[in-house]
């Protein structure tokens, strides 16, 4: 009687279920006679440390992920990023099965011999083209929210290598995508009030960051970054990854840059990026409800973190000098003395390294590098 129960509890909320209703509005597909199998909803906390979490969950940032381990008998497990420990080689890794992918975020093409990033979209689907030869993608008839590669999905929205909105909203009917959107309309004003704290947030911190004396650019430029990544973008994914569940996709992938964001500016601890953290966990809530309420997959919800971040000096601040600055003065003093080099300089890690970090002048410099004999022992490999 109690599973009678349940099920028709289930099945009354389906009937009111704006995912469901989505799903009809929008002409999606479902996947066909698969209630009994099973599906998977991973999740990742981009840049969020074991420890950085254990202290949000204390502090009351992170309650649904405490309530998970509290009460749904989920596991805590400590993950090992590799090297290196950023978001491109973590999910090259788990998306296409290869093992450093790539070097770092931002780094020297090979085979174009340019200067390549991670958040240009040309250079990660490059970069993917290459994981995709090695091994079938991992999200093969699923979907992707906002990663680095799309893992071969079939709906991808807002990754680095697909922009945007998916398939799905693209080609939808105009009509039908605005009654979704009416249908939604509770998160849109909430959206629109969180946009309004944090647009309130960022002008507290962007006056804070004055007082410190930071780039005054720098800071306006981060407040709109900060509001699409942190509310946006987050809310978009939160709701394509419910209706992907009313549709029972096999897996769907999202990352939440909301945090990594937040940290890389004001530091892993701050009060800023905990802020964020508490608008994510809210996000996998709802996601875990609709995982569990889908009646077209039997859903299991993964959440990990890629990597996890300390608080450093930089290196600016303890000498004085930006790095890329301080690497010039060194290769161009060895330029001008490379004939009192031809005996004595054979360690070339340091232009390796030096090589990894892109730009233009750098660029050219290590070009001039290059086309010296190599008599002068000094190789870019």
């Amino acid at each position: 009687m109690r599973e009678w129960m349940t099920a028709w509890v289930h099945k009354l909320r389906r009937s009111v279920s704006r995912s469901e209703w989505a799903v009809r509005l929008l002409a999606l597909t479902r996947s066909p006679k698969t209630q009994t199998e099973p599906g998977l909803i991973v999740l990742q906390i981009d840049g969020l440390s074991r420890h950085q979490m254990e202290h949000a969950m204390q502090s009351g940032r992170l309650p649904f992920l405490k309530r998970l381990l509290d009460e749904e008998e989920y596991q805590l497990l400590s993950l090992y990023a590799g090297l290196p420990s950023s978001t491109p080689a973590v999910q090259g890794e788990i998306f296409y099965g290869v093992r450093c992918g790539v070097p770092a975020f931002g780094f020297r093409d090979h085979e174009t011999g340019k200067a390549a990033s991670m958040f240009s979209p040309q250079d990660a689907k490059r970069v993917e083209q290459r994981l995709a030869s090695a091994g079938e993608g991992l999200f093969q008839e699923g979907g992707a929210y906002a990663d680095i590669y799309t893992g071969g999905a079939k709906i991808a929205s807002f990754c680095t290598t697909s922009l945007g909105l998916g398939s799905s909203f693209r080609e939808a009917n105009v009509l039908a995508l605005l009654i979704t959107l009416l249908l939604h309309s509770f998160m849109l004003l909430r959206s629109a009030a969180l946009i309004g704290i944090e647009v309130g947030l960022a002008l507290i911190d962007f006056f804070r960051g004055l007082l410190e004396e930071k780039n005054l650019l720098a800071e306006l430029k981060f407040i709109p970054s900060r509001v699409g990544i942190s509310i946006l973008l987050r809310e978009l994914a939160t709701m394509g990854i419910m209706i992907d569940a009313a549709r029972g996709l096999p897996i769907i992938h999202c990352t939440f840059l909301g945090y990594d964001e937040q940290s890389h500016r004001r530091g892993p601890s701050s009060k800023f990026a905990h802020w964020t953290l508490k608008g994510i966990d809210g996000c996998i809530k709802r996601i875990w409800r609709s995982a569990k309420r889908s009646a077209c997959r039997d859903y299991e919800l993964w959440i990990y973190s890629d990597h996890g971040q300390e608080a450093t000096t930089p290196y600016e601040k303890h000498s004085g000098k930006k790095l890329d600055a301080a690497i010039m003065e060194v290769l161009k003093a060895q330029i001008a003395g490379h004939d009192e080099m031809l005996h004595t300089q054979s360690d070339t890690s340091q232009l390796d390294r030096a090589n990894l970090l892109g730009g233009e002048r750098l660029q050219r410099l290590l070009s001039h590098v290059k086309s010296w004999s190599p008599t002068n022992h000094i190789e870019i490999t």
